[in-house]
């Protein structure tokens, strides 16, 4: 794993639809070591030859797009509204600095002072379409020198070490994905593999795309998962134990065949792998099994904490637990 790839991708701006930045920074990192295309709606997929082919492909995929901001209107006064791309807890949104638009025009998310606010109001709960970002401007017309309705905006957060192995970042939740998975197409493969770096995830989840178009007889999906390890959580899904295998989510049941090889695989390989887990919500595993007549899929979860916030908070240590855990499925020859 090279935590300089993670490094530079979880400072690309990409919120869902908005993904060619993340895009182009992954084909930098993997042209000339394995063929790839982009599909009509942005998905990158790479074709990686191994030294045996397969009758029928094997898919690893991960999303590039993280959740965000959509500039909906400009006040008269030069303030932005905006509308929130993908699951964003509005209760860190007050204060963050953003970058807006293609030119990273730099902004603060506004609202009113809590000086200036009754009681009522500080008792319920922030609604993003009561906040504004302030980008300096004076009036509508000096704002719209510098940007224009539909312009993407992204949270600012730098990527840092926290201790020993812990890191923290804007998007790692999808960016670690996209660092395993450049990893594994720059080495050498046993067997052709295709990769598929797919768009839309928070904007209901591109993965069905890549799914129908390979046609795989099995897929791994790799992305975040929220670790329940803070103080009063579960504990059954935490950062430094390896990567998790939730085995159901909303939606879909893991294929059971294909998570006894992970667990089997796993153990052999003395993999620490955490299995205890339930997701509650989604990953984009069940369009993958439900795509086209079905397709035997597993999800390979990376604990964040603070998921899908500025600041994700994750380990060195389970993106190499996962990577290494993914490169051995790889390795196992097909039926």
């Amino acid at each position: 794993m090279k935590l300089s790839h993670l490094d530079r991708l979880s400072g690309i701006s990409g919120i869902s639809g908005d993904e060619s930045a993340v895009a182009e920074a992954i084909i930098r990192k993997i042209d000339g070591y394995a063929r790839w295309e982009r599909d009509p709606v942005g998905t990158l997929f790479v074709y990686k030859e191994g030294k045996e082919r397969r009758k029928e492909p094997m898919l690893v995929m991960t999303h590039m797009d993280e959740p965000g901001l959509l500039i909906s209107h400009i006040t008269d006064e030069g303030y932005l509204r905006f509308v929130t791309v993908g699951e964003i807890d509005s209760r860190v949104l007050p204060g963050r600095q953003v970058a807006v638009g293609e030119n990273a025009v730099p902004g603060v998310i506004s609202c009113k002072a809590i000086h200036q606010t009754t009681r009522e109001e500080r008792e319920k709960p922030i609604v993003p379409d009561k906040l504004l970002i302030d980008i300096g401007a004076a009036s509508r017309e000096e704002a719209e020198k510098l940007i224009k309705i539909g312009d993407s905006a992204v949270f600012l957060s730098d990527f840092e070490r926290l201790g020993g192995r812990r890191v923290k970042g804007k998007a790692l939740d999808a960016r670690m994905g996209c660092a395993i998975l450049i990893s594994l197409i720059r080495a050498d493969l046993p067997y052709d593999t295709v990769f598929a770096f797919t768009t839309r995830h928070h904007a209901g989840g591109g993965e069905s795309f890549a799914a129908f178009s390979v046609k795989p007889a099995k897929a791994v999906v790799i992305g975040g998962i929220a670790a329940d390890d803070l103080p009063g959580g579960k504990g059954d899904c935490a950062l430094g134990k390896g990567g998790v295998l939730p085995l159901i989510e909303r939606g879909t049941v893991y294929d059971r065949t294909f998570a006894a090889e992970v667990i089997s695989t796993a153990a052999a390989k003395a993999i620490p792998l955490q299995t205890g887990c339930v997701l509650t919500g989604t990953t984009g595993t069940g369009l993958v099994h439900h795509s086209r007549g079905g397709v035997p899929s597993v999800f390979l979860g990376l604990p964040c904490r603070y998921i899908g916030s500025p600041a994700v908070v994750a380990d060195e240590a389970d993106m190499e637990a996962v990577e290494v855990l993914t490169m051995a499925l790889i390795e196992q020859p097909a039926e």
